[in-house]
């Protein structure tokens, strides 16, 4: 018998006087503690959440909860990546790439018993364009959006200023989820993180912020036809990657999302636990090159970085092989990664010091340090907590220090200091990343009101391609047109790719089978399955 199923026996007096106080208790439906119930998930998250909000919130481990509570207008079959139906049970796109028509289904019932219908889609875009809402990333997955238009009890149209392909990629992720009319209107922004209504597989139990939100299974959900075996879920919030693997190992937690790499070798060869690595389609984890400070406005000089840059040491010593070296824009688990770029700027010290000499500089004063006109090399690099940017950052330092560039790593504690460094331009590289099966994640660092306007502020031939990119309707043209975009940031050495985004997942034995979606990010609870006990 699996160790899930013997939890039962070792009841603690406490636990039983609670038992004993909930069979009396009348009213309200109640549910055995997480650790009593064999059909109860505990899924351990490793991220702080600032707001429980879909339409404010932004990070991958809030997205993972959204995806169990709501449904979206449409969703990608995880397999093929095709847009599916999903709220809409089919839509149609006018001949001018403007008008999107989306035919609704009637048979959805929101958690609260509220009817799923037109309505109810345009309310929540009303709450996204809401001039009091902070929702600027909901927003911006709805792209160049006019107006709306509903048609008919079931049928709505979605207008665009122009052309935008990422719109129905935008309109499957969970921070478009569908919430209740009703329930944004009885909440307001801050209390509505606590009466979360959907319309997905589990209903918001309870949220303790920072601490942990508990979900229960919808009983209505598809039609009551296949039950999911996952009866409850507690997502435990820890404080950080390295606090996941002790409970874990301890039975406390069945899933522990976002390994560290030195963490999950502890799993190799266990009878406990296993391992579920899963690549990220998006863009690479990478810095994005200042061109607009005074040391790097020099294409020689960015290149030779690249070329001063061990990414398969960091990967090896870093990531212990989990996650693979990054030499293009995108991931090649998007499909879209220019793979001519292969070892392109393999490490090569020699090269990087002979590009160096060709920029002007030298030792002049055998500080150790390279400079040009009075001027030390020295180059400020932005390093968050998260992604082990700081160890990423440590190491890429000493390896600059061989051929004389000085590297200041300055912390990020926080997404605000992150966007305040961001916008004031005081750097010289920055850490970007972004999950997405639409190359379009690459105009979300260099388009628009970017907070990284500073590197590509001088480059109009990348900025009028990705605007480009985004409106054509034809597939082998974008294509080509994402192609020619990652081949000016390599060959303008406008990044520094380091390596592509790998999720280490470690699992309880007794899950069978834990699905995700066409991200890879955001699990499918609903359908996970258990070993029989």
């Amino acid at each position: 018998m699996d160790a899930r199923h013997t939890r039962a026996p070792g009841i603690s007096l406490g636990i039983f006087m609670v038992l004993l106080i909930l069979a009396g208790c009348g009213g309200e439906q109640q549910t055995l503690p997480c650790e009593m119930d064999p059909h109860c998930l505990r899924y351990g998250i490793s991220a702080d959440i600032p707001i429980l909000d879909p339409h404010l919130a932004s990070s991958a481990e809030a997205g993972m909860i959204f995806r169990q509570i709501y449904d979206t207008i449409v969703k990608r079959d995880p397999d093929t990546r095709d847009f599916v139906p999903a709220l809409a049970s089919s839509w149609e796109l006018s001949e001018d790439g403007l008008t999107y028509t989306f035919h609704l289904r009637q048979d959805v019932f929101f958690h609260d018993n509220t009817r799923f219908d037109a309505a109810a889609v345009a309310r929540n875009i009303d709450r996204i364009y809401d001039p009091e809402m902070n929702a600027l990333h909901a927003r911006s997955l709805l792209g160049p959006l006019s107006r709306y238009k509903i048609v008919d009890p079931y049928t709505i149209q979605i207008v665009l200023l122009e052309p935008y392909v990422p719109l129905l990629d935008g309109l499957s992720q969970p921070f478009l989820g569908i919430a209740s009319p009703q329930a944004l209107d009885a909440y307001n922004s801050l209390r509505y993180q606590f009466h979360q209504v959907g319309s997905g597989p589990f209903m918001l139990e309870s949220y303790l912020p920072g601490n942990r939100v508990a979900l229960r299974r919808n009983e209505r959900y598809g039609g009551g036809g296949e039950k999911s075996e996952i009866s409850r879920v507690e997502f435990a919030i820890l404080p950080d990657p390295r606090a996941a693997l002790s409970p874990l190992l301890a039975d406390s937690l069945d899933v522990a999302d976002s390994l560290l790499p030195s963490a999950a070798r502890n799993l190799i060869g266990s009878s406990q636990a296993r391992l579920l690595p899963i690549p990220i389609p998006g863009q690479t984890v990478q810095f994005v090159f200042n061109t607009s400070r005074k040391r790097l406005d020099s294409r020689l000089v960015r290149r030779a970085l690249l070329y001063a840059t061990n990414r398969i040491a960091i990967r090896d010593s870093i990531f212990f092989n989990y996650s693979p070296v990054a030499w293009a824009p995108l991931s090649q688990s998007t499909g879209l990664a220019h793979t001519g770029y292969v070892n392109e700027f393999a490490f090569n010290i020699s090269l990087a010091q002979e590009l160096l000499e060709q920029a002007g500089y030298a030792d002049r004063d055998s500080d150790g340090i390279l400079d040009r006109e009075g001027m030390p090399l020295e180059l400020k690099m932005i390093a968050p907590p998260w992604g082990q940017l700081p160890e990423v950052a440590a190491a890429i330092k000493r390896q600059w220090q061989a051929i004389g560039v000085e590297l200041i790593i300055e912390p990020a504690p926080g997404i605000s200091r992150l966007l305040q460094l961001a916008q004031s331009g005081d750097f010289d590289l920055f850490p970007v990343e972004g999950s997405g099966l639409d190359p379009s994640i690459l105009g979300a660092a260099f388009l628009g009101n970017s907070p990284y306007r500073f590197p590509y502020a001088q480059n109009e031939q990348l900025t009028s391609l990705l605007r480009q990119a985004a409106a054509e309707q034809d597939a082998a043209a974008r294509r080509g047109q994402y192609f020619e975009i990652q081949t000016i940031l390599m060959n303008e050495a406008l990044i520094l790719p380091i390596r592509e985004n790998v999720r280490i997942r470690g699992l309880r034995s007794h899950i069978q089978n834990l699905p995700f979606d066409a991200s890879g990010l955001y699990p499918l609870l609903h359908k996970t399955r258990l070993t029989a006990p």
